[in-house]
């Protein structure tokens, strides 16, 4: 036997480390590595105050570069690369890299806290006039219009609304949700694959197919909106989102935990029911919460299911009813600041809401598996106890029938008794809650107490929405629940065509061919009835050296150019000829036109059809809307300079934005005065720049031709050569079931009689509200043509309607018919009149206390590009867009530092010098400040 081989000695099988010992005194001290050292805040605070004081450098003196989001990102760019160099004075490369990961994750959790913060502070800051009032949370919208002051409105139809539509949509998608997601984690296979994917498919579905989807099945089963509606397609959003989810979850859930079940002799139904669920609790609250955040946030398919309506309407299946989300969307877009300040209220409840269903589904399911509530302590110790007394102490003999007794002294008997109880007690009162449901979705909506009227809903134009918002509110009073959803002209005709609505608000008549497609009228005998007058006005967004233009001044042919995007420019010698006494900015015109099929685009179509006919056939070929002669024509056509938004408040709030300067929009005169902005003056056929008031409007229509059927033609309201007279008046009309109920209708008479009595008060009380908000009132004629027709209505109750007692402004007192408005309106000023030697300065519109400057120069006549009034009021050399380069060259500006700094002078080289001597120091003195510190640190 060999011997063993012997290892050298001078070679060591294992590397022990090497301890250094510990200094006099003590052991060295260890360093945490969670501390922060001086070093460090030195580093953050260097880098923050160098790429500040470099990015402002950049931004004002060496690059072309501006706008605060270029300035943050540079800023942050320049903070890492700072942060990493000083670092790197003190440190390896592992630690800056780490430190520079941490900066990313930090700043990026930072902005999405500042975003957080941001959107409740700005939320709540906008809403915040409202949130005080104690009405605002026990009132709802019935009696609340653009004009009512905060003290009158709230929210509470919209929260109940709310509640009851999430509620439903959780009773639907909670069970199905979740055992599917059991299915698919229990029953794996091919078809548990298949559904997987359909339920991964459908996370990603648009919230308007799922309200286009249950639309489509109200309009197949002949049934009105109501909030069931809604809540069912919310549940469509939310059940691939819970399925998903809980999916997700069900999966975590350890093998070895179903296993032992299974071991124990357990069904798989016990397992997944006393394993698999209990397991999977918190998990499962969270994908409930993630999917009640996806629907109580919803407005698309609860717009198309629920409908709108202001008041309180808690039956969730007859009748419009309105969830916040709704509310707040219809508010915000509206022009007067009250309403908005209404809206961003109903904001901050939402936020309210979503905030305390988070919480109580934490608290419900917030327990980790195990964890068990001090109840459910207090049950297992008393069941441990009895079980302990049962083997300590043989239960004497009794009959087995008297085991079950109430009177059984039996712990455990008893706590199985209570729980039997208790879970028929539930299984009870949900069936009576069902019972109470279906009692009350099977019976007809109730009337209004005493009044005998039942709830009526509309929808349609946005141009006469406001005063329809008004007359709403109004009736309430007298019991009249009436429901009006400003949807646009064309989107109200054909609701009312498919029976969706019980009339429709329009400017436009069926017939009409509309992209080569007609717009073919209903089957049901209806008729067309007029209900308010008003101009189509022109609202804009103009600066001049920061001051708002509120006067400016606009010929038929340009307004004309500007939406056909012949004129681009601000300062083009077109409109410069209109407004001599203005030096406009060079920047671009942003045309703001309706998405939407619109009564206000057909209104000014219709215009430029017969007045600007060459152009407007020319910009409809250019975009192949259709081929000349165009016509009119609900949709507009658009460009990649154009921008078109959805309704009369989508333009107008557009325009009302202070960063759109520049932009122009055509809308009802109404939302140009409640928002507070201005107006073009229009060019009429005597030469005089007038703005649409109720007066000129008044002016304006006594020109109108009415056709037999209460349409309107108005070619001779656009040539009237009454110097008053606003070319572009109007009036809507209300469509209406006349005369028989078909068969398969869903209209009856005691909707016609809510109608007839409706109609009956906004054409003669409602009338005297129209100068307020800004429309102007129907003159005698056509209030009279009026309720003519509203005596056809199936159903109404006929009234002798003293005209007299109407209050309505254009009502003569001698009763001849003559229009008293128009009488008794004002002659322009002779400053508004073209060629005028200085143009008028007060402001038009909303902006009537603003006045705008103006020099007193001669008009000049349309000059080539390049050629300006120098006397005029100078010009923003910068404006958004634009830029102050190849514009007027009369109109030079510049900013005085701007000029000291590329001008050569001894200022710009001391700036540069002190910005560099800035970035020396603060990439050099933080890491030696620093070290000393850390020097004199270790030698104490």
């Amino acid at each position: 036997m060999s011997a063993p081989t012997e290892i050298p000695a001078q070679t060591p099988t294992t590397t022990l480390p090497v301890r250094v010992p510990a200094p006099p005194g003590g052991e060295r001290p260890r360093r945490v590595l969670g501390a922060r050292r001086a070093a460090d805040t030195y580093a953050v605070l260097g880098a923050v105050a160098g790429s500040l004081g470099l990015t402002a450098v950049l931004f004002n003196y060496l690059t072309p570069l501006s706008g605060p989001l270029g300035f943050v990102l540079t800023a942050w760019a320049l903070f890492l690369l700072l942060y990493g160099l000083l670092v790197a004075q003190d440190e390896n490369g592992l630690a800056v890299r780490d430190r520079l990961a941490a900066a990313v994750i930090h700043s990026l959790a930072g902005l999405v806290l500042t975003a957080l913060a941001i959107v409740v502070g700005y939320t709540l800051y906008k809403g915040w006039s409202a949130l005080p009032h104690g009405n605002f949370y026990t009132q709802d919208m019935g009696r609340a219009s653009s004009l009512t002051p905060l003290s009158v409105g709230g929210v509470t139809h919209a929260l109940v609304g709310t509640l009851e539509q999430i509620a439903t949509a959780l009773l639907i998608t909670v069970p199905l949700g979740v055992s599917c997601a059991v299915f698919l984690t229990e029953v794996p296979g091919g078809y548990a694959r298949f559904v997987r994917t359909i339920v991964e498919a459908m996370t990603a579905l648009p919230s308007i197919l799922a309200g286009l989807f249950v639309w489509a099945v109200i309009l197949i089963l002949h049934q009105q909106q109501s909030g069931f509606a809604a809540g069912c397609a919310l549940s469509v959003m939310m059940l691939p989102i819970i399925i998903r989810a809980s999916d997700v979850v069900l999966r975590l859930v350890p093998a070895s935990l179903k296993e032992a079940s299974y071991a124990l002799g357990s069904s798989r139904l016990r397992t997944v029911w006393q394993v698999v669920l209990p397991t999977a609790r918190s998990g499962l609250a969270t994908a409930v919460i993630l999917g009640t955040a996806r629907g109580v946030g919803e407005t698309s398919p609860v717009l198309l299911t629920a409908g709108y309506s202001k008041v309180m309407n808690a039956d969730l299946f007859h009748g419009a009813q309105t969830s916040l989300p709704l509310l707040v969307f219809t508010l915000v877009r509206l022009p007067s600041e009250r309403q908005i300040a209404r809206g961003f209220g109903a904001a901050a409840v939402l936020l309210v809401v979503v905030a305390t269903l988070f919480v109580i589904a934490r608290v419900l399911g917030g327990r980790g598996s195990g964890q068990l509530t001090q109840r459910q302590q207090r049950r297992r110790e008393a069941a441990s106890a009895a079980t302990a007394r049962r083997f300590r102490t043989p239960p004497a003999a009794a009959p087995a029938a008297l085991s079950v007794l109430p009177q059984s002294k039996d712990p455990q008997v008893r706590r199985r008794l209570r729980s039997f109880l208790h879970r028929g007690a539930a299984l009870l009162a949900a069936l009576l809650v069902l019972t109470a449901g279906l009692l009350i979705g099977g019976t007809p909506p109730a009337r209004a107490a005493g009044s005998g009227y039942v709830p009526i809903s509309g929808a349609g134009s946005t141009w006469s929405s406001n005063a329809m918002d008004a007359w709403t509110s109004d009736v309430l009073a007298n019991g009249m629940r009436v429901n009006f959803s400003a949807t646009g002209s064309s989107d109200g005709r054909a609701k009312y065509k498919n029976r969706a609505v019980d009339f429709a608000v329009s400017e436009i008549p069926y017939g009409i061919t509309d992209q080569g497609v007609p717009d073919n009228a209903p089957d049901d005998p209806f008729a067309y009835m007029p209900i308010v007058a008003g101009g189509t006005s022109f609202m804009y967004n103009l600066t001049i050296k920061g001051h708002r233009v509120t006067n400016l001044r606009l010929s038929g042919d340009v307004i004309a150019k500007i939406f056909t995007g012949v004129i681009a420019k601000w300062n083009d010698p077109a409109i410069k000829a209109d407004n001599p006494g203005l030096a406009l900015p060079p920047v671009p015109i942003v045309p703001v036109v309706r998405s939407d099929g619109s009564g206000t685009t057909a209104q000014l179509t219709t215009w430029m059809s017969q007045r600007e006919e060459p152009v407007w056939d020319a910009f409809c070929t250019k975009t192949k809307h259709t081929q000349p002669p165009c016509g009119v024509t609900s949709f507009y056509p658009t460009t990649s300079k154009f921008i078109a938004l959805n309704g009369s408040t989508g333009v107008s709030g557009f325009v009302s934005q202070q960063h759109n300067a520049g932009s122009i929009t055509y809308v009802e005169y109404s939302y140009a005065k409640l928002t507070g902005f201005p107006v073009v003056k229009m060019l009429n056929a005597d030469h005089y720049y007038v703005e649409p008031t109720p007066y000129n409007v008044a002016v304006a229509l006594t020109k109108a031709q009415i056709n037999p059927n209460l349409t309107q033609n108005l070619s001779g309201v656009y040539d009237n050569p009454d110097p008053r007279a606003y070319p572009l008046s109007s009036y809507s009309y209300m469509i209406l079931p006349v005369d028989r109920i078909p068969a398969d209708s869903h209209f009856t008479t005691d909707k016609g009689r809510t109608l007839g009595a409706f109609a009956y008060y906004f054409l003669c009380k409602g009338q005297s509200e129209a100068p307020d908000l800004g429309y102007s009132p129907l003159p005698k004629n056509l209030v009279v043509a009026a309720l003519a027709v509203v005596g056809r209505i199936p159903g109404v109750q006929k009234q002798n309607i003293a005209l007299s007692g109407c209050d309505n402004p254009t009502f003569s007192a001698n009763g001849d018919g003559s229009n008293r408005l128009a009488q008794l309106a004002p002659y322009p000023s002779p400053c508004d009149k073209q060629g005028a030697t200085a143009e008028c300065s007060t402001g038009t519109g909303g902006a009537t206390r603003t006045s705008t400057e103006v020099s007193g120069t001669k008009a000049p006549s349309a000059a080539p590009t390049g050629t300006g009034d120098s006397s005029a009021v100078g010009a923003d050399p910068v404006q958004v867009g634009g830029s102050a380069t190849g514009g007027d060259g009369g109109d030079v500006s510049a900013d005085p530092v701007s000029i000291a700094a590329t001008s050569g002078s001894g200022l710009q080289h001391s700036l540069m010098a002190l910005a560099g001597l800035l970035l020396g120091s603060v990439v050099i003195l933080p890491p030696v400040v620093a070290r000393r510190a850390a020097r004199r640190k270790g030698e104490n």
